[in-house]
């Protein structure tokens, strides 16, 4: 059977294609691997093969010579493991994020293997026929006129409620308008539960007109369960759905699953609110009371929910402030990974952000006893919480509880990690605090030898109050064994503490003298010190070849970006131009290049082939401008991004560097900044809707500047 299935597969020359590891030389064996005897080893090899031929979403030249042989696995009824291949392929269908000619031989293989899929959908194994539809679904659209008799025919036969949901999604993602009525039809109260949730979920997916009549059915299917559960087409299929209804009813509908639901039905009623305020600026102000009102209820699951939603939502926190604080004046839950100790940590979130007093004695409890996690320790900088003797100590506390010997690899890993956490976040708030917070230098002092980031910048924020310091500092600046950034960090807070700012310099020569040019450079410019004894050595590293190691690559574009403030450009070119040669570190060369300006002319061919990945395309966009003076690269690069990354400081860079010839994009621009829907863009889950806010404040201010 694999003999059959992988027949001809090794008269393809794979190492000459690319994948997420480079060169597909590997594919054969591990598709072998993958449905062989060995269950171990079968499962790092289909783990091998999501990460390379689908890496996190991406399609690479290899992909679409797998696919044909990925088909022929899956669709053999003897292959081992064929849940995983048909989940591999329908990941694959489902991907647009590849180069547009890797992109077209995907499509063109998948529609070549339909006829060969369609049998999935008769499965005996429910799984196969559950993924079936999502793979199905995924085929180009010139694949709908096979697929949807077959989507049609499996429907009267189905019993899965998941399979059944998904013939319905896969119609209406691959057919929107012939499948129209079909899906329209299944939303009759007499049809099956799944039925009428999968028919609601392809007619907000394929964007139909909605009806009062699907509003009703997402109320009368919803309100006491939930019709689809670990379904392949989504995580929630009642968001996607409920995205579709409008503002009035929307919030009537919201606020019934509340009141009259079950605690999922609630559960779904937040996020659903919370999820239409980080898209809409509108909906945030009337949405403020039933997020405060989650805060109460009794399903602890809901109230985490809402609180996590009016932590984000400044309407809404105001409101659930008496709530929480009845949360965190208890003693801090014993289990910390609970949802009450969730709501704990939230509560002092949100208290903290609205400067409401009630969060002081409790923090104070729950911080002494290390209780906290770093991030809401972090907002004592982030709302800039004076420093006081009270917090102070307990700071000193909590750094003297802690093991001050401990290396960084002793322990479990996670422990690891959170140990570096919260010193690291305990060091940076007494940074913040500067010589407020000097008593704490005792404590500082035992981290200094460990190296905690924070810890030697701490001592240097207090100054000649650090001066108990000076002895370790001075050890550690002088300890062969110690690295060099590590070092010339105590250099530093030397200078800070004792005005001695020659030895900072002495350290910065020993330190280029030692093989560290760069970090001894960054220094330098840090403090104001001339890089003129430092150029030779970095211009060495900026001209000598390093292959394709990334590494020496990265160190190389980094000491030709420090060249070039010297006023060498010949250096800056030619380590552009060998790291664009090489693939590796692409964005950071064309960045290089960019600061080089019109002297870079020759590179710019090089320049234009990164104009097609969206990786890269930005910064090569930008370096051509700075170039060549062209803009039509930079704003169509701008207008590829702004969906993925919104309107960050990339953004600003671009808008200053196009200045009048920006006028295309700002229509678009003021939409963004003055509109009813958010900026769109990639955040951190919970922390959307501030996103949007801060965003929004800076693109209104770079817009102003545009027009002054």
């Amino acid at each position: 059977m694999t003999t059959v299935s992988l027949d001809g597969i090794d008269d393809i020359d794979w190492a000459s294609l690319d994948h997420a590891y480079g060169p597909a030389g590997d594919v054969p064996q591990t598709l072998r691997e993958a449905v062989g005897a060995d269950d171990e080893l079968a499962g790092e090899a289909i783990e091998h093969l999501f990460g390379s031929i689908y890496h996190q979403g991406t399609l690479y030249a290899a992909t679409p010579w797998a696919v044909p042989f990925v088909a022929r696995l899956a669709a053999e009824p003897g292959t081992p493991r064929r849940a995983h291949l048909v989940n591999l392929l329908a990941a694959i269908a489902d991907s647009d994020d590849a180069e547009p000619d890797v992109l077209a031989d995907v499509r063109t293989a998948l529609a070549g293997e339909t006829t060969r899929l369609l049998p999935l959908l008769d499965d005996p194994d429910v799984d196969v026929r559950h993924l079936a539809t999502h793979l199905l679904g995924n085929l180009p659209p010139s694949s709908a006129a096979e697929v949807v008799p077959a989507l049609r025919a499996r429907r009267k036969r189905e019993r899965s409620p998941r399979v059944l949901a998904g013939l319905l999604a896969a119609a209406g993602r691959l057919a929107p308008s012939d499948s129209a009525e079909w899906l329209a039809a299944e939303l009759a109260p007499g049809r099956p539960a799944a039925a009428r949730a999968g028919a609601l979920w392809a007619i907000a997916d394929a964007g139909h007109p909605w009806s009062d009549a699907a509003t009703e059915a997402v109320r009368q299917l919803w309100l006491d369960g939930t019709p689809l559960k670990n379904w392949v087409w989504s995580d929630d299929p009642f968001g996607d759905i409920v995205s579709r209804v409008d503002g009035a009813s929307f919030a009537e509908l919201c606020r019934t699953m509340f009141d009259q639901g079950t605690a999922d039905a609630a559960r779904n009623a937040i996020d659903a609110v919370y999820e239409r305020c980080v898209r809409s600026r509108s909906a945030r102000e009337g949405s403020a009371p039933l997020l405060a009102a989650g805060i109460d209820h009794p399903d602890v699951a809901v109230r985490v929910a809402a609180a996590t939603a009016v932590r984000d939502v400044a309407a809404a926190a105001p409101l659930a402030a008496d709530s929480l604080a009845s949360f965190v004046a208890g003693p801090f839950p014993e289990d910390a990974n609970s949802g009450e100790a969730r709501l704990f940590r939230i509560g002092l979130e949100v208290l903290l952000a609205l400067g409401d007093p009630r969060w002081r004695e409790p923090f104070i409890t729950a911080l002494t006893a290390g209780r906290l996690t770093f991030g809401v320790l972090g907002l004592l900088i982030d709302t800039d919480v004076a420093c006081d003797p009270v917090l102070l100590t307990a700071v000193r506390q909590r750094l003297a509880a802690l093991p001050s010997k401990r290396s960084a690899s002793s322990g479990p890993l996670v422990d690891s990690i959170q140990w570096h956490n919260e010193v690291n976040t305990l060091t940076r708030v007494l940074h913040h605090w500067g010589p407020d917070a000097s008593d704490a230098v005792p404590e500082l002092v035992a981290l200094v030898p460990l190296d905690r980031w924070w810890a030697v910048r701490a001592l240097a924020s207090f100054g000649p109050a650090a001066s108990a310091a000076v002895p370790v500092l001075t050890e550690v600046r002088d300890d062969p064994a110690a690295s060099w950034p590590h070092r010339l960090d105590c250099a530093q807070a030397l200078a800070a503490i004792t005005g001695d700012v020659a030895q900072l310099t002495a350290c910065i020569t020993d330190a280029a003298a030692g093989g560290q040019a760069v970090p001894a450079a960054r220094m330098a410019l840090h403090h104001n010190v001339p890089l003129d004894g430092l150029v030779p050595a970095l211009r060495d590293i900026a001209t000598t070849a390093t292959g394709d190691e990334p590494a020496a690559i990265r160190v190389r574009v980094e000491a030709a970006r420090l060249v070039l403030r010297a006023g060498d450009t010949s250096a800056p070119l030619a380590a552009a131009a060998d790291a664009l040669d090489s693939g590796r570190y692409t964005a950071d060369a064309a960045e290089l290049a960019g600061l080089v300006g019109p002297a870079a002319a020759d590179l710019v061919p090089r320049l234009r082939k990164l104009l097609d990945s969206p990786h890269t395309s930005h910064e090569a966009a930008l370096a051509i401008r700075r170039v060549t003076g062209e803009a039509e690269p930079l704003l169509e690069a701008v207008r590829r991004r702004l969906p993925t990354f919104g309107a960050g400081p990339w953004l600003e860079e671009s808008l200053r560097e196009l200045a009048a010839d920006a006028a295309p994009l700002l229509p678009a621009l003021h939409e963004l900044a003055h509109g009813d829907a958010a900026i769109p863009g990639l955040g951190i889950d919970g922390r959307e809707v501030h996103r949007d806010e801060e965003q929004r404040r800076r693109l209104v201010a770079v817009l102003a500047e545009l027009q002054a």
